[in-house]
């Protein structure tokens, strides 16, 4: 089968966030598959990706990857509205090749153009939107310009469409997608990168943590949604109410414009010895990360999935999430706990794990059973393809 793949980022640029991974994964395993795997994308990331050739055509592991160069990178970055030159030319010529079209967020230039060629030619095209549809999302005025333009018309003309959660399927009810070209396709994880995980202690050595230290993570960028606030104060409350207490927050990701708020917060709480702030971190170092913490957390105020979730129950970490996390269900009784958007339920469901070792470890053995029976790409990509196939016949 002849795959293509749009998304306005790609690898490299793994700080775009994780539908840049989760599309890579998926096009890394149909290629394993024994299938040709495309991709539109655009040389947009924080820094310009820069390429040997002038078009930016690049073999990644068996996948064909198209750059296109932006017109502005910072107008990419600043507004996310993508700006490839010379695409509209290039798609015209090239789109009758593919035999499906696999579009990851719709709001983007080359969706657009995309969809337009798909459609003069007959090539059926699915959309996944990796939770931008939702409410949460849908106040950005931008958002609500594009979709009456064209946003709609996209979704609507598709043979189908992903939702990660059956929420996000209701959100796409409501823009009038109709529920049966609706299909329910989570993200994963690659269980073989976690075969096999580093020695215990890499990451407390380098940043200084004690093996007796209670160490809580959380990973993701660092955006105001994320709900880092709410776990600094949590966390603050915690150490004032438990004293003997040894405990540590490292928070690793990628700054979104909330990493000045962050640092403000430490400095009035007075916190900057107990929580960490590392940056980004990738493969061995976030793995270093995910053995040594204790459990990991996702405080958002909303949020669709959780792949850095995902990967922490592949190491058999529990977790805590708030209820504003769709995926919450995952951890009820299963892999961990959830807790309302407030900061003493979240330091009380801290509490509880840190009491209750034999709880926290449970926690950690069921989530990896979920992760290898549910949310690996092996059993994702079968489930895509096979959308696929029915949707060629």
């Amino acid at each position: 089968m002849n795959i293509l793949h749009v998304a306005h980022s790609y690898y490299p640029c793994l700080a775009a966030g994780g539908v840049v991974n989760a599309s890579y994964q998926i096009g890394c395993k149909q290629v394993q598959n024994g299938n040709e795997v495309y991709v539109y994308t655009t040389d947009s990331c924080k820094e310009r990706l820069k390429f040997d050739k002038t078009n930016y055509n690049v073999d990644i592991n068996g996948i064909k990857v198209n750059y296109f160069k932006n017109l502005s990178n910072t107008i990419k970055t600043k507004t996310l509205v993508d700006t490839p030159i010379t695409a509209a030319h290039y798609i015209r010529k090239d789109i009758s090749n593919h035999d499906i079209i696999h579009i990851h967020e719709h709001r983007q230039t080359l969706a657009i153009l995309t969809c337009h060629y798909a459609r003069k030619n007959n090539i059926p095209y699915i959309v996944q939107a990796h939770g931008s549809v939702l409410p949460f999302f849908q106040k950005e005025k931008l958002k609500e310009i594009y979709d009456k333009f064209w946003g709609f018309n996209t979704l609507h003309n598709a043979n189908k469409v992903f939702a990660l959660t059956e929420i996000e399927k209701q959100q796409y009810i409501k823009m009038g997608v109709s529920p049966e070209k609706i299909e329910i396709v989570p993200l994963g994880i690659n269980l073989e990168e976690y075969s096999k995980l580093p020695p215990k202690g890499e990451f407390r050595k380098k940043h200084n943590i004690q093996e007796e230290d209670t160490l809580l993570i959380f990973i993701g960028r660092l955006h105001k949604i994320k709900g880092l606030d709410l776990l600094i104060e949590a966390f603050d409350e915690l150490i004032k109410t438990n004293k003997n207490y040894n405990i540590k927050l490292a928070i690793i990701g990628p700054d979104d414009g909330f990493l000045p708020e962050i640092q403000k917060l430490l400095k009035k709480k007075g916190l900057n010895k107990q929580i960490i702030i590392t940056g980004p971190l990738y493969k061995q170092e976030k793995q270093e990360a995910l053995t040594d913490c204790d459990m990991f957390i996702m405080p958002s105020q909303y949020e669709s999935f959780t792949t850095s979730g995902l990967e922490a129950m592949a190491c058999e970490k529990p977790l805590i999430l708030t209820k504003n996390n769709h995926i919450h269900n995952w951890v009820n009784q299963k892999c961990g706990l959830s807790c309302d958007y407030d900061k003493i339920s979240l330091k009380n469901s801290i509490q509880e794990l840190i009491e209750n070792e034999q709880l926290a470890k449970q926690y950690g053995v069921e989530g990896r059973k979920l992760v290898e029976e549910k949310y690996n790409w092996n059993v994702i990509d079968k489930q895509i393809i096979n959308i696929y196939n029915s949707i060629i016949k």
